[in-house]
């Protein structure tokens, strides 16, 4: 059966997901959450038929949810199902590790403290912005709401404004050009390049070696700055983008050692020794990419929970 929403929660917050689903019920919003798995029955397949039928799935994302397997294999197959994926944050916390990585850039609601006392406006902007049906509640949903326990709200809380939600696709989704180099890169790079393959063709001694250097020092910073485009789109370093990104500049790096030598012997060793120093710099770019990626990834996510959320 279709439900509205695929409600993904830690055991440690079962007592708020429960509250969610009441608040739900009493909208008239269907949720499924994993209650519904009966004895017996293939919990993995059901899960996969559930998030199939679901228009979107709603992670109750607190701290205890950085520990969670399951979590992170329901948001795969959310991801590949092209479904909404809305996380809202329950607790003063913020995601880590590949969690961080898969969702640092996606639209957060933040409903702490006190989560209980906020499900009602939580459900207002589901319902509006995900477009759901929002029908008329059963009297035992009512019911079920108006007895559930909440934290009482005191005179001096204001009111909850949440921001709208905008179902976004993760910032290594498909789509991106990998070709790291811009027009105003190659305005740089291109006569540096050039430059060093005239003294190259037409140096003489220490003359070849200085072209070489330059060249080689020009495409080492360009590694690095590649090194911060590929943090900031949220790259794994180990994807077949980001590999291309340096494997784009290595190639145009290459060029200068052809020209290197005064013979084809000197420039096939040129050739060779240059592959391996470019190697070098990619790893000096990987790990660079390692470090800087965490930085903006926490940059990201705290963006999107602090500022109201647009297009």
């Amino acid at each position: 059966m279709a439900s509205d929403i695929f409600l993904s929660y830690c055991r440690a917050d079962r007592p708020l997901a429960e509250r969610f689903v009441s608040t739900a019920a009493a909208r008239g919003v269907d949720v499924w959450f994993d209650e519904e798995i009966e004895g017996g029955e293939d919990w993995r397949e059901k899960i996969v038929d559930a998030l199939g039928s679901a228009k979107a799935l709603v992670i109750l994302f607190s701290d205890h949810s950085n520990a969670s397997r399951q979590l992170i294999k329901e948001l795969a197959i959310a991801d590949n199902l092209q479904k909404p994926i809305v996380p809202v944050l329950v607790s003063n916390c913020e995601p880590k590790g590949a969690y961080l990585y898969e969702m640092a850039s996606r639209n957060w609601i933040k409903i702490h403290p006190h989560p209980e006392t906020r499900l009602t406006s939580l459900m207002d902007k589901l319902i509006t912005e995900l477009e759901l049906h929002g029908g008329s509640p059963t009297p035992a949903a009512v019911n079920a709401a108006t007895l559930a326990p909440a934290r009482p709200v005191t005179p001096a809380t204001p009111p909850t404004v949440l921001p709208p939600v905008l179902p976004t696709a993760s910032a290594h989704s498909a789509g991106e050009r990998w070709f790291p180099l811009g027009r105003y890169d190659l305005y740089i790079l291109v006569p540096i390049l050039v430059g060093s393959l005239l003294i190259g063709i037409f140096g003489k001694g220490d003359d070849k070696s200085a072209g070489l250097g330059v060249s080689a020092i020009a495409f080492f910073i360009y590694m690095l700055v590649i090194g911060v485009r590929n943090a900031r789109l949220n790259r794994s370093v180990f994807s077949g983008k980001s590999f291309a990104s340096y494997f784009a500049v290595l190639v145009i790096g290459f060029s200068t050692a052809l020209v290197g030598g005064e013979s084809a012997g000197e420039n096939i060793t040129a050739f060779g020794g240059l592959i391996i120093i470019s190697l070098l710099l990619a790893v000096i770019a990987n790990v660079v990419q390692v470090i800087l990626r965490k930085i903006f990834q926490r940059k990201i996510f705290h963006s999107r929970i602090d500022k109201p959320l647009v297009a």
